[in-house]
């Protein structure tokens, strides 16, 4: 008798836990989701108090953090600032839709980048799309209170520069970042700033925003450079700017030829550069894949995951200070439908911040190692992870289509978004500690905040996933089956996946192993059959499919007794030939 087969469809899923299948642009894959949902959060509001500023587009700097305040800016609503509650809540001190300064008359409310100087409540506003900036002081809203000033629209020659408006022609920034990294970043008083533009090719420009001071950082000179690095070679621009706070170190990402500099002692008055060549590496040129990730920040603050040329990155950057080439340690592709979802080359992942302890803190406690990705450009809308194991970025394309576990810890379904950043643990003024997402689109436009405890982006780690039930004509007993694509499982380090299989409808299950390729037989006899995967995992990693080659699949026949019960003997009769 031939196999029947079916898929294991998200139709036929009796139960799930812990897990999500999604059916959706060629992927069928499974994989595990976060104990946070859209039901099980403290705060869940997008009017009143949490409207306004509240559509945050912008990585990494999309958002910042001093003690109790939070400020944003929003693709289309605006900049704000509030505050958190010790009961969790958001109270809004300020919100102004059109809060940029444009040239001499108009304003502006599509933002993606905002940076403060907390040693002086200070900050700037800028965005990639169109010219300006709006400078402010919140020293006011400090200790409770709830005065803030927004300054006066520039009136110097070039008022919609930020830096170089005096002198253009050495080089100046109006506009920043890209669509839609940030592209300013604070260290101290400094604010660091890349232009959108090709206008300071070659130099790290930067601000004081309590001073005034400008400063164009040329990386060719010997009194800028870090003695004895490399010197740049290469003209990027539209830059994304990180800054590890653990460090000093301010970090600018280029779009164009990919490759970064290192600028340390980024806060101080005498800052040096480190030029970090991708491109001699073999993996940089152009991308828009942007992040960072130092796993241990304090005792190997050279060792690091960022964003490559359609790629994430593994890398030490050590020799760069010595003139040589960043060490590439692994490396995962984001355009391998293969191994990963495909992300057409766009993708965010890591941190805000560096530090794995304390307040502001975007890493999750306890497991430093813990790589999130977040969505861009409605790809990879609910996140995922970094398997730095196998090397793969486990995700789904989308949430369409998805069937999963919305009942443990009453989390209800996984939150989405069409671009993500990081969530971020606050303090607030009492020292209790609430999670803060944002984000573009879909769940995005509004506040989702959990209480400290609730763990919200720890993996739930075990997972199970049960099908059936699958018959045979005329109710025939299922002797033998077969599950294709089953060594598609990826499985972590320390994880495990057990894969079961019952043709009496779950009465009893069998184990079903993957790594053969010859059809299992049943002990049992039975005419209903289910599979079911079991997955044992944890907070930061877990087994998943990925699902990009084709689904998992169920083989399943009848069998002759001879040919299931080995006991039974052949007889071949036979005649002595005279």
């Amino acid at each position: 008798m031939a196999f029947k087969t079916e898929t294991l469809d998200r139709g036929d899923i009796i139960s799930i836990v812990g897990a999500g299948q999604n059916d959706y642009a060629g992927q069928k894959g499974i994989m595990p989701v976060t104990k946070g949902g859209y039901s099980n959060t403290h705060v869940n509001s997008s009017g009143g108090e949490y409207d306004g500023g509240d559509r945050v587009i912008g990585f990494p700097n999309g958002y910042e953090v001093d003690e109790d305040l939070l400020f944003t800016v929003g693709w289309g609503d605006g900049f704000a600032v509030r505050r958190l509650n010790n009961d969790g809540t958001l109270t809004k001190i300020y919100q102004d839709t059109y809060f940029l300064w444009r040239d001499t008359t108009t304003t502006y409310n599509h933002l993606q980048s905002v940076a403060i100087d907390k040693v002086n409540q200070l900050g700037v506003v800028m965005t990639y799309n169109v010219e300006g900036y709006t400078t402010f002081d919140y020293s006011g809203c400090m200790n409770g209170g709830t005065t803030f000033v927004k300054d006066a629209r520039p009136t110097h020659s070039t008022p919609d520069a930020f830096i170089g408006s005096q002198d253009t022609g050495g080089g100046y920034v109006n506009r920043v970042g890209n669509s839609y990294t940030s592209g300013i970043a604070a260290a101290g008083e400094w604010i660091y700033a890349a232009d959108h533009d090709s206008h300071h090719y070659k130099k790290i420009m930067r601000r004081n925003i309590n001073t005034g001071v400008e400063q164009r950082l040329d990386q060719t000179s010997s009194d800028v450079y870090l003695s004895g690095s490399g010197v740049i070679d290469r003209s990027g621009y539209r830059g994304c700017m990180f800054y590890d706070e653990v460090n000093d170190r301010m970090f600018q990402f280029t779009y164009y030829n990919a490759n970064f500099t290192l600028v340390v002692s980024a806060s101080t008055a005498n800052p040096k550069t480190v030029w970090c060549d991708l491109g001699d590496a073999g993996v940089g040129d152009d991308g828009y894949e942007q992040g960072l990730h130092v796993n241990d920040p304090t005792n190997a603050p050279n060792r690091m995951w960022v964003g490559g040329n359609s790629r994430y990155l593994d890398i030490d950057i050590t020799p760069c200070f010595t003139g040589g080439d960043p060490t590439i340690h692994n490396q995962i592709s984001l355009s391998d439908s293969t191994n990963n979802i495909t992300l057409s080359n766009n993708g965010r992942m890591g941190n805000k911040y560096q530090a794995t302890s304390g307040t502001p803190m975007t890493k999750i406690p306890g497991y430093p190692n813990y790589i999130r990705t977040h969505a861009d450009r409605d790809i990879n809308k609910v996140g995922g992870w970094l398997d730095t194991d196998n090397n793969k970025s486990p995700g789904s394309v989308r949430q369409d289509n998805t069937t999963e576990d919305t009942t443990t810890g009453g989390r209800g379904r996984s939150l989405r978004y069409s671009y993500g950043c990081p969530a971020v643990l606050m303090s607030s003024a009492n020292g209790t500690k609430y999670w803060v997402k944002m984000g573009y689109s879909s769940d995005g436009h509004r506040f989702i905040i959990y209480e400290e405890n609730d763990d919200p982006y720890e993996l739930i780690g075990n997972w199970e996933v049960i099908y059936g039930t699958f018959t045979l004509a005329n109710s025939a007993t299922v002797d033998s089956c077969f599950i294709s694509n089953s060594d598609g499982i990826t499985i972590p380090s320390n994880c495990s996946v057990t894969v079961y299989v019952s043709n009496d409808n779950g009465t009893t299950f069998e184990t079903y192993d993957t790594s053969t390729t010859t059809a299992h037989v049943f002990s049992s006899t039975g005419t209903q059959l289910r599979v079911k995967i079991s997955a044992s995992g944890h907070p930061d990693k877990s087994p998943y499919f990925m699902g990009m080659n084709g689904p998992l699949a169920i083989h399943y026949k009848s069998m002759h007794d001879a040919a299931k019960n080995s006991s039974i003997k052949f007889k071949i009769p036979r005649k002595r030939l005279k």
